[in-house]
């Protein structure tokens, strides 16, 4: 059950603070109990939130005059059950700075869209995942920045914060050829905290790649699971079976730049990859960036969509 939430940006003295007065006021108003802190990558310590940050909580109703800044610390990564960055540039560095924690660090609007899993694509999917900064900006620009963080605030208090919530789910699978590095795979991905589910091969007995890449990506495809990693000597087969299913973006990695770009230029659902050719600590770095990375939306979704018109 998440029962604390960490926001974070640069200075925390606008976008997080905005973010973690809306989330503390909308849990109020829906009855739940939820500790609610916010902190900067780059922040000095005890600075107050800027004029325009207090006067766009205040037209709601909302003190924030006895906010002060604080700059990101491991130990608040530690405490907290959800922390929810503002740009992908602050989840990179929260990354980097605790690896461990993968598997609780997400954007704002992007861990809206995962909850939002009852709807084919998600609302969240046609709208970029990045808030941008308005510090320097007019109270005009703040009142944008409140309303695309309060509509994604209220979207997760209603889709189920503080009452469990909904973690990241990766359905798995492989041949013949990937089984060993399956198993290690799932062991690295359970003990990052994700929700692991494999769809097979159960042995190292020969069986044939596309009957497990129809099963993943039915599942990924269906709603069901928010990613899928199929992995077969070259990881050819399991892609060119993947994206036989109506929905599937399934990419073929060999270096964690490819796994990076995959996921935010081409929205990829489905992570293949050959066990054959790349060695198991190279995979599981491709897998980490992978499954940390997420959709910049913008010009790329308008190519995404005309991948999709083809199925």
């Amino acid at each position: 059950m998440i029962k604390s939430v960490l926001f974070v940006c640069t200075g925390n003295t606008c976008r997080s603070v905005m973010a973690e007065y809306l989330l503390k006021h909308r849990a109020e108003q829906a009855g739940l109990d939820l500790e609610v802190n916010s902190a900067g990558l780059h922040a000095f310590a005890g600075d107050t939130a800027t004029e325009q940050a207090l006067a766009a909580l205040e037209e709601l109703g909302i003190d924030a005059g006895g906010h002060r800044s604080r700059r990101i610390h491991p130990q608040l990564l530690e405490e907290a059950d959800l922390v929810l960055a503002m740009t992908r540039h602050h989840k990179e560095e929260l990354l980097r700075l605790a690896p461990e924690h993968a598997g609780k660090i997400f954007l704002l609007k992007e861990y809206a869209g995962r909850l939002d899993f009852g709807q084919e694509q998600g609302e969240w999917a046609a709208k970029d995942y990045e808030i941008s900064d308005p510090f320097g900006h007019s109270l005009d620009v703040y009142r944008e920045a409140r309303e695309e963080i309060d509509g994604a605030v209220q979207a997760i208090v209603a889709l189920g914060i503080g009452e469990g919530g909904r973690n990241v789910r990766i359905a798995i699978g492989a041949d013949h050829g990937g089984f060993q590095a399956k198993q290690a795979v799932i062991e690295h991905l359970r003990d990052q905290g994700l929700e692991v589910v494999d769809f097979g091969t159960d042995s190292e007995e020969s069986c044939d790649y596309p009957d497990i890449a129809h099963v993943v990506a039915k599942e990924v495809s269906g709603g069901g699971f928010d990613q899928g990693i199929l992995i077969c000597g070259t990881g050819i087969g399991m892609s060119l079976a993947a994206n036989k299913v109506p929905g599937i973006r399934a990419a073929l990695c060999n270096d964690t730049y490819s796994a990076r770009m995959a996921r935010e230029h081409n929205d990829s659902n489905i992570l293949c990859l050959g066990a054959r050719v790349v060695g198991l600590g190279v995979m599981l770095d491709i897998i980490d960036t992978y499954v940390q990375g997420s959709f910049v939306g913008g010009r790329h979704k308008t190519r995404v969509d005309k991948i999709e018109k083809v199925d």
